[in-house]
């Protein structure tokens, strides 16, 4: 899987047809799942997939605000509760996201309102949390659907001719030792295992696109820092982060050996970061 091709291109879709997925490409999905790399290999994590009968269960359960996108297919993880699992959750999510794009299918990460209550509706037992949901199947044809957001209640689809949702550029993503130091990565070769790492990254969705992270280039490693916001929870804020570390880890390190993988633990160091950021890991180069 060209994984910086794929996260380069790929776009959200919030309006979807009926058209099914085949059972082919199911059961391609479901395959990929039980191979596909993790975060944290030791989290038991299951994947299920349900059909467009499923929404009226995710309704009020899934969603911005309760507000569901309605798709022919959801993916739902379910996840052992460890240290790191949403994290893990997020990158396992994105690797299906990918996999799905890289078959033609579209996708939108739903954010998850009410766990306990989506369980109980599915018929879930056991001690596992709903970690993500996925609503993935064939863009409804015409113009392109985003939501509109007037406030938390009164949220709706608004169509528009399809344009690429800005994204932050590597010199605002990036810096070079500590906080706000101007970066170097940029000046690499386009073609550069790290520089396309890097763009990769750039390129992770988030909830509400608002990239809610940053990057610090500290010698022979690549620190992750997470930046708190009002609107983002604790759980869609280490959803972002697990995204944005498959980005950066599945364009550069499936191709370099010579890349070690991310470390979850914080290097002994002062990046001098402002007021609610803090070190998620480090990506050991």
């Amino acid at each position: 899987m060209d994984v910086f091709t794929l996260a380069t291109n790929r776009r959200s879709n919030r309006e979807f047809s009926k058209r099914e997925v085949s059972a082919d490409n199911l059961g391609g999905l479901k395959d990929y799942f039980a191979s596909c790399p993790r975060l944290v290999p030791d989290i038991d994590v299951e994947m299920l997939i349900l059909g467009e009968d499923a929404s009226e269960r995710l309704n009020a359960c899934v969603g911005y605000h309760r507000f569901l996108i309605k798709a022919a297919h959801y993916i739902v993880l379910l996840s052992d509760v460890d240290e790191h699992y949403m994290e893990n959750a997020g990158y396992i999510g994105e690797e299906l996201v990918l996999k799905l794009t890289e078959m033609g299918i579209q996708t939108c990460w739903e954010t998850i309102a009410d766990g306990p209550l989506l369980k109980k509706r599915l018929n879930l037992s056991g001690d596992k949390s709903v970690a993500a949901v996925i609503a993935f199947g064939y863009e409804d044809a015409g113009l392109f659907a985003r939501l509109g957001i007037k406030s938390p209640a009164e949220i709706f689809l608004k169509k528009k001719p399809g344009t690429a949702v800005p994204k932050l550029t590597i010199p605002q993503m990036f810096y070079d030792d500590e906080w706000g130091k101007a970066e170097t990565i940029s000046a690499l070769d386009p073609d550069d295992d790290l520089y396309r790492a890097c763009a990769a990254a750039c390129y992770a969705p988030s909830f509400l696109n608002l990239q809610p992270f940053r990057l610090i280039h500290d010698g022979d490693k690549i620190v992750l820092v997470a930046v708190l916001d009002e609107m983002t929870d604790a759980a869609d804020a280490r959803l972002n982060l697990g995204i944005t570390m498959m980005h950066f880890e599945g364009a550069v390190s499936r191709q370099s050996s010579g890349f070690q993988g991310w470390k979850l633990e914080t290097p002994d160091k002062d990046y001098k970061l402002p007021d609610g950021a803090y070190v998620v890991g480090y990506y050991q180069l």
